[in-house]
């Protein structure tokens, strides 16, 4: 069984983007403009960690000690500014990762003067091991890999330090359009002006900079309020209880939680056969039980880190899943029920005016027990109503699925460098909430897990050895589609299954409504009569139930929705074949690809948690 990793590590990453040529006046400027900036977030960050309450709680730390932040910088150590800010980053105790464009052989090649090699060899054992060589080239791909290593230092920045004359740039892979890229994936900029003696700028929006603000922000108190914000959980928020039912279930639990909090304390629940409602359901009515395999964790250590965060998520979502869905089953099956007993009682007291003795007794019993039977029926309805509230399964099993979900894709995108953006996660987990909602700590947490996983190391061609299509292929596209594809077709044989029954049973209505009409006009009040009387009154109330879980359960929607998936992921399959595997940067090919299919999935889950957020546990 899986169980939870602890809580993510307190870290920080800075990425560095320059020019290569510095002018000599200019270097102390920048060397003391660099180390206040390295020196702000670093205090910045242990201040947070030291003597904020809710920062404490929410990090990994030994007893009695504050989080002890891991601050990274990611410098490619190309000469001029990478150099210049990856010596000051190891000063300030910063520890230096070094992507590279190409393998380390043709890297050293990039530089022209036995000097400038020098340095190079001078700075990278700083990095110890942690130093990844993309697989560009120094032919026609070469600008394109400056630009392959410029977007991996952004994707894995908090925030960049650009080293910059405002200017156009060089071309691809220039400051100008990485600054350009960080800006426009929502990673904010501390400009330092490259060629004149300027106060550092913050900039966040791609217009400061082509339209400058007429009032500039104050830098230092831009960056102070980015570090709280990345760094600080989402405050506690109201619990939202509708209904007299859920009002009740709030009692003696407080006005306000945390999530995040309640996250890191669940603990596997427990499988009863209750919970096993809707599958049992979905299996009987769609005819099919496609099987199930268990997930293999990775070899790659970077894709292991997703893989151990995405494990107990996603059981925890299947967990609280079953327990909402179920809930719901039950429910139409209860209220049916209700119908059926309530119904049989009122039957057995016409019958009860024409009898005495035993027979009276009995009849007498058997109404109250069926009255008992029609109250505990009720009675366990709103039992549901109220557990579902009380341990909110429908909000959980949707917040749980989406971190899950992104764990999941992050391990596929991990090892080719490649990173889902944290402002599209939060939009997929917020969709235009208040900051306060409850959901607000999915991307909050996903972005503090990804801000302290390992960064890859090596050769990328390493994580691509073989074939490289295959991780994209077998354990993202292939993996989803046969989902979508059992889930369509079980939510579509299912949904016809449930509306056959429905309609065959409110048919039957008609029917014994017809017989009960010809033999009253026959022959009279007759127990044939009442028998087909008590059908007409109580098959309505089976017809609706089956009718009732095939629209709540949405399974036309579910199927329609799986079927477009299908079709976006063949042709994100017959792209990704097409690629030349022999080709420089075909990491970077494989990265955009998986990136795309990625941002797919999300469009796809967010249509869900849509389709699902409205429908909670409640009466029906």
């Amino acid at each position: 069984m899986p169980t939870y990793p602890d809580r993510p590590d307190l870290a920080l990453r800075i990425g560095i983007s320059g020019a290569r040529t510095l002018e000599a006046d200019q270097v102390p400027r920048l060397d003391e403009q660099l180390r206040a900036v390295l020196d702000l977030a670093k205090s910045e960050t242990k201040k947070l960690a030291e003597n904020d309450p809710a920062v404490r709680a929410a990090y990994c730390h030994k007893p009695n000690e504050a989080p002890n932040p891991i601050l990274r910088f990611l410098s490619p150590l190309a000469r001029g500014a990478d150099r210049l800010a990856a010596r000051q980053a190891v000063a300030a105790g910063y520890a230096l990762h070094v992507p590279m464009p190409f393998p380390l052989g043709a890297y050293e090649k990039d530089f022209d003067t036995p000097e400038d090699l020098a340095e190079f060899h001078e700075l990278l054992p700083m990095a110890g091991e942690d130093w990844l060589a993309l697989d560009g080239d120094h032919g026609p791909e070469m600008n394109r890999s400056y630009e392959a290593v410029g977007r991996y230092v952004v994707r894995h920045a908090d925030f960049l330090i650009a080293i910059w004359d405002g200017g156009p740039g060089a071309g691809r892979g220039g400051a100008a359009e990485i600054v350009r890229y960080a800006l426009l994936t929502g990673v904010p900029v501390w400009w330092l002006h490259a060629t004149e003696d300027r106060e550092p700028a913050w900039v966040a929006d791609i217009l400061d900079v082509r339209h400058p603000p007429a009032h500039p922000v104050d830098a230092e108190a831009a960056l102070k309020n980015h570090l709280k914000a990345l760094i600080v959980p989402p405050p506690p928020c109201p619990r939202h209880r509708h209904g007299a039912i859920g009002q009740l279930s709030g009692l003696l639990q407080g006005k306000q939680f945390s999530p995040e909090s309640d996250h890191f304390a669940e603990r596997p629940l427990k499988k009863h056969w209750i919970w096993r409602a809707y599958a049992t359901m979905i299996r009987w009515t769609s005819g099919l039980n496609p099987p199930w395999t268990q997930p293999r964790p990775p070899g790659d250590p970077v894709a292991r880190y997703w893989f151990d965060r995405y494990e107990p998520v996603d059981a925890r979502a299947g967990e609280y899943a079953a327990r909402y869905r179920s809930a719901y089953v039950w429910q139409f099956f209860l209220g049916t029920l209700a119908v059926i007993l309530g119904a049989a009682a009122l039957v057995l007291w016409g019958f009860m005016g024409e009898t005495a003795g035993f027979l009276r007794e009995l009849l007498h019993f058997l109404e109250l027990v069926f009255i008992a039977g029609e109250l505990g029926a009720l009675v366990l309805i709103v039992t549901l109503v109220f557990l579902g509230n009380r341990w909110d399964w429908h909000a959980r099993s949707i917040e749980y699925r989406l971190l899950a979900e992104l764990c999941r894709k992050q391990q596929a995108l991990a090892p080719l460098g490649w990173a889902l953006p944290i402002t599209g996660v939060r939009r997929t987990a917020m969709q235009d909430r208040p900051a306060s909602d409850r959901a607000a700590w999915v991307p909050w947490l996903f972005a503090a897990e990804q801000r302290a996983a390992p960064l890859p190391h090596g050769d990328v061609r390493q994580a691509t050895q073989g074939d490289p299509r295959s991780a994209i292929l077998d354990e993202l596209i292939l993996e989803q589609s046969t989902y979508h594809k059992d889930r369509a077709e079980m939510a579509e044989a299912a949904g016809h299954t449930l509306e056959r029954l429905g309609e065959f049973l409110f048919g039957l209505v008609f029917v014994c409504v017809v017989i009960k009409v010809v033999l009253a006009a026959a022959i009279g009040q007759t127990d044939w009569s009442v028998a087909f009387g008590y059908l007409a009154t109580i098959l309505p109330a089976v017809s609706a139930a089956f009718f009732g879980v095939r629209a709540y359960a949405e399974l036309q929607v579910l199927a329609e929705q799986s079927r477009h998936m299908q079709a976006e992921l063949k042709r994100s399959h017959d792209r990704v074949l097409r690629l030349d595997v022999a080709r420089p940067l075909v990491s970077q090919d494989l990265g955009s690809e998986a990136a795309s299919v990625a941002a797919l999935m999300l469009q796809d889950l967010e249509g869900w948690a849509q389709l699902c957020r409205v429908k909670g546990v409640e009466l029906p």
